[in-house]
């Protein structure tokens, strides 16, 4: 009698099992398909090398004056996925001094590690990144050794207003439209507290708000022309406001593969430490990629 039992149990249970196993197996090859469908791996670079030399301006914060700049700044992006796109900012800018008894001094050294991410849309773009910016000082003393911070940011803008979306319209179109205006701007918080490694040292900023207005003059030939205003502001610890705001002039050449570049860039107005470029004048060249 038991066996009878048995056997018309399993009978009956046995064919539920198969289903419930293809119902949990489509619901995972669903979830993967849901992930891996838009995921693309992307490996796009794309960057930009100057080199100016300031044509006036006087110190303001340290006993060096300016004298020439140099700029590298490489953007990545990995890979895409849902529409976000996930990037990588290296950069590095040195600063020689120029003074009567030699040739050059180097003054400072000021890097930055960015890794972050945006979503596009048609014609704007929101972007966040996690910013790690060091200064090193190096023909001038430092007190208590280098300066440096860790932010996080977040920003919005059109896509004119980004050096990848600006070079692809160029290269695309072969000019620059006549009086096309492009903006961003964007806010940081600090990170701070207890002395750490994933704080920062040397400062007192807490937030800080920075944008940029571009107007694309336009183009004759081959040589295109734009200008920027960048404000910059930070506040400290105290409630001080430090401002920094400068304008520049650009052409560009578009070669055959990368281009040419010619820039004047005037700081109107620097009142932090760092740069020491308050009231300078600066001509340079730059090699876009």
């Amino acid at each position: 009698m038991l066996s009878i039992l048995l056997s018309v149990f399993f009978a009956a249970t046995a064919p539920d099992a198969p289903a419930e196993s293809t119902r949990s197996d489509r619901g995972l090859a669903r979830a993967w398909d849901w992930v891996a469908d838009d995921f693309d791996v992307l490996m796009n670079t794309s960057g930009k090398v100057d080199f100016a030399t300031n044509l006036f301006g006087s110190p303001r914060h340290a006993e060096l004056p300016p004298g020439y700049r140099s700029n590298f700044h490489l953007w990545v992006d990995f890979f895409r996925w849902k529409g976000f796109i996930s990037n990588w900012l290296i950069g590095n800018t040195t600063v020689a001094s120029r003074n009567d008894s030699t040739a050059f001094q180097l003054s400072h050294i000021r890097y930055v590690l960015t890794p972050g991410y945006r979503y596009e849309f048609d014609t704007w773009q929101i972007s966040g990144l996690l910013l790690h910016e060091c200064v090193h000082t190096l023909s001038r003393p430092e007190a208590n050794g280098a300066v440096w911070w860790n932010s996080f940011q977040i920003g919005a803008g059109t896509k004119g207003a980004y050096h990848d979306h600006l070079v692809a319209d160029y290269r695309a179109q072969r000019a620059f439209p006549s009086l096309r205006f492009d903006g961003r701007l964007d806010f940081g918080q600090f990170l701070y507290g207890p002395r750490s490694v994933w704080i920062g040292q040397n400062h007192d900023f807490r937030q800080e708000m920075f944008a940029l207005g571009r107007l694309r003059l336009g183009s004759v030939g081959p040589f295109g022309f734009f200008q920027d205003v960048e404000p910059h502001f930070w506040r400290s610890s105290t409630g001080r406001i430090d401002q920094k705001w400068s304008v520049s002039t650009h052409m560009y050449l578009l070669g055959r593969h990368n281009i040419a570049g010619g820039f004047f860039r005037w700081v109107v107005f620097d009142d932090t430490p760092h740069d020491n470029e308050d009231g300078s004048g600066q001509l340079g060249f730059e090699i876009v990629f």
